[in-house]
Parts: structure tokens; C-alpha cells; sequence
């Protein structure tokens, strides 16, 4: 996947035998660039509602089941009716017993539905969200003026309409067929969502090519590599850097005050700059801070070392 960015004002594009449609023909070419921008409404609320209605009508036909039963059981031979399906299957039509097949029958079709219905609004809840980037993009395209504006009209603009006061989606139920994917570190994330699209419009679309649709793109592997590549340098110079500090300090209070101290902000920037558990944070945290007793243990600052 990568980043693209679209132009706030509108920017001539050359006409090709290739161009879509205006219109939802453009609309989805532009979707089908990036598999982020497949974003849908995966409707909560009418799914729920549909679920409703058919687990009502079950609990209907249940209990007309039940009723049937009951009454059949009165009858002659209603062991046999209970006992064997195949006196049920072939009971004559009218009968009661006859009614009672049927009604099977029934249920069956109507759970048969219900049953895949359910399973298709639970895998629609596994859908991950839209990334807030990839949203606002396909928002913008959708309001560009050599798009043709705002062309999508009521109740259809809705779909990917943003609440006014919020700035963020209008429906809490859209869902993104795909993301892109990342280590999941906050860091990360913050770098392409954020402080990257900041240094596109401040610097990057000076210099930075356009594609033919006017839009520029950027490679979100490569992005992922710088980030990776700042929280290497990092994580190799933390741990000196913390050495290198208590060679300097003298009093043994201040040298504890230190460790506290810098144990909270390297554990922090785990937090941050990694995708680390818990127990694996509090142990790099251990791990250091015993290095740093047995410096302590050492040395008495300034260079001096005990014998």
C-alpha cells in the first residue's frame, strides 16, 4: 500500500482514452488504487434489525411446533407420531400430524437462513476500521472540484459524509475491506498518519512528483523503514546514553534519582517506539536497571572507580 495525497484545489488533468466515466466509474477507479480505500458501510443496525425480525419469527414457529406436538401427543398411536420421523413424513395431508411435518420443514429453511446470517454479521464485526488517513483522503477526492465537486446527493452522500462538529465519520459502522499494515507500535502509526501527511503539504509536494491523476504517492514500505530505522538508532543509544550520564554524577542519591528517572523514560519510549508486551517492558526495564546498579556499584563518578 501507499500513501496518497490529493491536491486542495483543483489541478487540470489531461484527458485520456483511458479516463473513467465521471461518477461512481472514477469513483471506483480511484477506490481500486489503494485497497485502503475500499471503505463500506457494513449496516449495524439493519443487519441487527434483520437478525431480529427472523429470530422473532423462529420463536413463532417454535412454539407452533411445541403446540402441534402437544396436541398430536392426545391422539392414538402419538408415541409412534413422536418416535419416528418417517410416520410423520408420510402422515396424509390435512392430518395433524401431516401439519406438524410441515412446520418442521418450516423452521428448517427459516434457521437455515437465520443460522448464515448470523455467521455473516459476526465476520462483518471482524473488519477492521477505516485508518483515519485513508478516510479523509477518500473524503477529500469525493469534494474535489475536477472531480465535479460534490456530486454524490442525497441520501448517498451520506455514506462517507463527516459529522460537522467532530470532523470525523458520520457512521460509526464503516469498515475497511483492507488496511495497511504496520508493526502496530504507536510510533509508527504516529509517523504515517500523521506527522507524515504534515510534511507533505509543509515541504514533500514542492518536490515531490505527481501522478497523472494529480495526486502524489508515496510508498508505505519505505516510510515504515525510516520509522524503523530512527527507533534501531535509537534503542542502541539509550542504554549508553544512561552509562554516560551516571559517569558524571557523583552523589549517590542524585545517581538513584537518576535511575528512577530515566528507567520511567526508557520504558516509556518502549512503550512507544515498540509493539512490546507488558511483562516484556517491565523486563528490559529490570535488565537495564541492573546495569545501571552495577555501574553504580563500580564506579564513583567522575571517571573514578573503586578498587
Amino acid at each position: 500500500m501507499s500513501n496518497i495525497f490529493i491536491p486542495s484545489q483543483a489541478v487540470p488533468v489531461s484527458p485520456t482514452t483511458q479516463s473513467p466515466v465521471h461518477g461512481y466509474p472514477s469513483f471506483a477507479q480511484f477506490v481500486g488504487k489503494e485497497t485502503g480505500y475500499a471503505i463500506f458501510r457494513r449496516f449495524a443496525s439493519l443487519n441487527a434489525k434483520n437478525l431480529l425480525y427472523l429470530q422473532v419469527e423462529l420463536v413463532q414457529l417454535e412454539r407452533q411446533l411445541h403446540r402441534l406436538e402437544v396436541q398430536n401427543s392426545r391422539y392414538n398411536e402419538s408415541e409412534a407420531l413422536q418416535c419416528r420421523v418417517s410416520d410423520l413424513m408420510s402422515a396424509a395431508p390435512g392430518t395433524n400430524a401431516h401439519m406438524q411435518w410441515q412446520k418442521v420443514q418450516e423452521i428448517g429453511e427459516k434457521l437455515e437462513r437465520y443460522n448464515h446470517l448470523l455467521l455473516q454479521h459476526s465476520q462483518l464485526y471482524k473488519l477492521p476500521k477505516p485508518n483515519p488517513l485513508d478516510f479523509d483522503t477518500l473524503h477529500l477526492w469525493l469534494h474535489r472540484e475536477d472531480t465535479g465537486g460534490k456530486w454524490l446527493r442525497d441520501p448517498e452522500d451520506t455514506i462517507w459524509a463527516k459529522d460537522p462538529s467532530s470532523g470525523h465519520s458520520l457512521h460509526h459502522d464503516l469498515v475497511a475491506l483492507s488496511v495497511r499494515k504496520t508493526d502496530g507500535d504507536a510510533f509508527t502509526n504516529w509517523f504515517l498518519d500523521t506527522f507524515h501527511p504534515w510534511w507533505h503539504y509543509t515541504v514533500g509536494m514542492r518536490f515531490k512528483k505527481q501522478n497523472h491523476d494529480t495526486t502524489w504517492s508515496y510508498d508505505d514500505e519505505a516510510l515504515e523503514r525510516a520509522a524503523s530505522n530512527f527507533t534501531i538508532v535509537l534503542s542502541s543509544l539509550l542504554p549508553t546514553a544512561s552509562i554516560f550520564a551516571l559517569y558524571f554524577i557523583a552523589r549517590p542519591v542524585l545517581r538513584l534519582a537518576f535511575i528512577m528517572v530515566f528507567s520511567a523514560v526508557f520504558t516509556t519510549c518502549l512503550a512507544v517506539f515498540t509493539s512490546a508486551k507488558r511483562i516484556e517492558i517491565f523486563a528490559a526495564a529490570v535488565a537495564l536497571a541492573s546495569v545501571q546498579v552495577v555501574f553504580i556499584g563500580t564506579s564513583d563518578g567522575n571517571g573514578a572507580s573503586r578498587g
